[in-house]
């Protein structure tokens, strides 16, 4: 009997530990955008704690157990004061590690509430996390008094987002809560991000740029792409993410892959190579930008003169003329090269032919073959 009452005892306490926990659970409020990088949150992490001297608090770094950072957090708990009222805040703000607003959270059964007290909905903190994400919101650029007109009546809340500019300030914060919408913002895209930012770049390893690329947000592929330099070693993992972007049909993102691509890069036939190869499907732009960059190249590696050579005869005068400048350029004048070009003679294009006349002749190629077909497109 005794044996039953412990086991039934054991249970209960169970069954309240769980229920506690459920209810623990519902009062936590946590709102959040895509991370740069994903984390299942079953792995052990570890949190690093840094000193913001510009807001004289800390910020926290969590980090995996392999040093991969993943997201920087900070304990906000300010009073927004404003038309003689004052709330306190008290929040978690999360960024990514390109400083990108990754979302917040409430704890301890804090809620966020308008100007009359009356707390958020549902509605309301998915509205306040869509306009957080957004960076491009004019709330940093002037002071909250300067953006809404004021009310004549000092009575009026100015968080009611009321006066002639109403509709316009509307679109830019939670109604009823203007100015805690207008503080947060700030709080998110002020000089905090830039430390996010620039903490990460310490960090920067191959291996973790080549995971920010895989990251479904654009700014945070722009942002990676934008801090390789000529010292950024290009192993194979980070050379295929670079690669699989300017094959992409983002034109933005292409063209940005392709500038972080340095001269220090192109001295490798494998990348030459593999960088030539996205050309026969390219668009236009992006075919003209491949061969320029193929220009800063120390050397021209004969695989890429061996591929682009079987595409001359069907280039297009503008695409010829890059080709012709890029062998130019490297000295690219074989026999096999002047005779792939020779044939162009031949083009009813009058301007594709004579861009391969110019080339043959400033080339000096003494081949009968190639002599022959310069006789008859131009017979002295």
């Amino acid at each position: 009997m005794l044996k039953i009452n412990h086991f039934f005892i054991s249970g209960s306490l169970i069954l309240v530990l769980v229920i506690l926990s459920a209810f623990l659970e519902e009062k936590k409020i946590k709102y959040t955008q895509n991370p740069t990088i994903s984390y299942d949150g079953k792995a052990q992490t570890i949190v690093t704690a840094y000193k913001d001297t510009l807001n004289n608090d800390s910020l926290y770094l969590v980090r995996t157990e392999q040093n991969i950072p993943l997201n920087y957090f900070k304990k906000i708990i300010t009073e927004v004061c404003f038309d003689n009222e004052c709330r306190l805040l008290d929040i978690t703000v999360f960024w990514n590690i390109t400083g990108r607003y990754l979302g917040f959270e409430l704890v301890n059964n804090e809620f966020l509430s308008k100007h009359d007290h009356e707390p958020f909905v549902a509605s309301e903190y998915e509205r306040l996390n869509e306009l957080l994400a957004d960076p491009t919101l004019p709330l940093g650029d002037t002071s909250f008094e300067k953006l809404i007109e004021l009310p004549e009546n000092e009575d009026d809340s100015v968080d009611g987002v009321s006066g002639a500019t109403s509709v316009e300030v509307s679109k830019m914060v939670v109604k009823g809560a203007a100015y805690t919408t207008y503080t947060l913002w700030n709080i998110v895209h002020g000089s905090t991000k830039d430390l996010i930012s620039n903490l990460t770049e310490k960090q920067l390893t191959p291996d973790l740029i080549h995971l920010i690329l895989k990251s479904g947000d654009v700014s945070d592929k722009v942002w990676a792409l934008n801090r390789i330099d000529q010292f950024t070693v290009l192993n194979s993992k980070l050379a295929t993410s670079l690669l699989d972007i300017i094959a992409s049909k983002d034109f933005f993102l292409s063209y940005s892959a392709l500038n972080a691509i340095k001269t220090s890069h192109l001295n490798s036939d494998t990348l030459q190579d593999a960088l030539f190869s996205i050309y026969p499907e390219a668009d236009h732009s992006i075919k003209n930008m491949i061969v320029k960059k193929l220009m800063e190249a120390p050397y021209l590696n004969s695989e890429v003169v061996d591929s682009s050579r079987k595409l001359l005869i069907n280039l297009n005068g503008q695409q010829l003329n890059s080709f012709l400048k890029l062998y130019t350029k490297f000295k690219v004048n074989d026999l096999q090269t002047c005779l792939s070009i020779s044939e162009i003679l031949q083009n009813d294009n009058r301007f594709i032919a004579r861009q391969a006349y110019n080339f043959l002749r400033s080339s000096h190629v003494t081949d009968q073959r190639i002599q022959d077909r310069i006789i008859k497109y131009y017979p002295k």
